[in-house]
């Protein structure tokens, strides 16, 4: 039985043919290209020579090679083809997706995605995460590490090389919880700057009522800002938490994790400031979002920012001060799981981290001992 020639490995080309030359002085040569796909394509190129038109042929080879028809994982593939392919299955939420994109396009990409995967080592990865901030590596690595994982997975890798990197450190920032009297002072401010404008539209629609939610349940602002009526009960004094905004515009129908997923009770200030943006004039026009923009879209988490940031003035008080505040608040009185709970938190440890202020004088323990 006759055999006929072994088949071209997949990413490799078979043999040049011989220049030719054509009507018009250049020379073409052409190769039949086997794609990672298994596909099988003629790959033609013409030089002003021989030499020059075979290396134009293995120069296309090796660009069709990294075109749109290969999306298998190699030991020559880039950082950052393997970074497109791990964002694409990575199994989270949209929010946590997007900070993992904004970090690959802004900092990996950048910083290392020209770099081959066999040329990826421990000692790079370090040195890369190292020029970062504090909080930018920690996503960076979680990032890195996850995809160099997978790319061991599917046997392109040896080893992750990011196991073997260490981040520095962080230092835990004290948590500021706000007096009544800042709260006070920073809610007049944005209450002065509120349509202080002498000409064009109205500035600050709304934002005193924002404050007044923000302050009075300890939500973040996306949650606020993704509220409908259909959220919101005045007569019980609940507010149900099911989904946040996105920066277009538009709102999600999830908010941030599943447990942030939760109906809970609001003071009295965030409970009038509602029952005033339910009484406005304009509520029958846009429908069933609580704090619309004037074209009736969600409003987004900078410009609402944007917008305290003016307002406050020199005040250093920032919106999320509010939520750290009714956390330390909460557990004071009930303990951290209640705190946990109420502001939506996927653990205790994230609420005792990042969100409880640290007495000054320990408690009275030594009845204990």
């Amino acid at each position: 039985m006759a055999r006929g020639r072994p088949a071209t490995p997949p990413g490799t080309y078979g043999a040049i043919s011989k220049p030719k030359q054509l009507p018009n002085g250049v020379y073409q040569t052409s190769t039949r290209l086997r794609l990672f796909n298994g596909r099988t394509v003629r790959i033609r190129a013409t030089g002003k020579t021989p030499t020059k038109a075979e290396q134009a042929l293995k120069e296309r080879c090796t660009a069709r090679l990294q075109g749109d028809d290969n999306d298998e994982l190699r030991v020559t593939s880039t950082i950052s083809s393997l970074m497109k392919l791990w964002i694409a299955q990575h199994d989270v939420t949209d929010s946590s997706k997007e900070t993992y994109q904004k970090c690959i396009d802004m900092h990996i990409n950048p910083g290392v995605g020209n770099l081959r995967l066999n040329e990826f080592t421990a000692q790079r990865a370090q040195h890369f995460l190292g020029s970062l901030t504090p909080g930018t590596a920690r996503t960076a690595r979680a990032a890195l590490g996850s995809a160099c994982g997978l790319a061991v997975r599917w046997g392109v890798m040896p080893r992750n090389p990011v196991r073997d990197t260490k981040l520095k450190k962080k230092r835990r920032n004290e948590v500021r919880v706000l007096t009544d009297e800042e709260i006070q002072e920073y809610r007049d401010a944005v209450e002065k700057w509120c349509g202080s404008n002498t000409s064009g539209t109205k500035r600050g629609e709304s934002l005193l009522e924002i404050v007044d939610v923000l302050r009075g349940s300890g939500m973040r602002i996306g949650e606020v800002l993704a509220l409908r009526w259909n959220d919101v009960d005045l007569e019980v004094g609940t507010l149900t938490i099911r989904g946040t905004v996105d920066n277009k515009g538009g709102r999600k129908s999830f908010p941030k994790t599943e447990t942030s997923r939760r109906t809970i009770p609001v003071k009295e200030c965030a409970l009038q400031a509602l029952k005033r943006q339910c009484a406005k004039e304009y509520r029958p026009y846009f429908g069933e979002i609580v704090f619309p923009t004037r074209n009736g879209t969600y409003r987004t988490v900078p410009n609402v920012s944007g917008d305290l940031k003016k307002a406050r003035g020199d005040l250093d008080i920032h919106a999320h001060d509010f939520r750290k505040t009714a956390a330390t608040r909460i557990e004071e009185k009930h303990g951290v799981m209640a705190a946990s709970r109420y502001l939506g938190h996927s653990s205790t440890s994230v609420t005792e981290q990042s969100y409880l202020a640290r007495p000054s004088v320990l408690p009275d323990y030594t009845d204990a001992f």
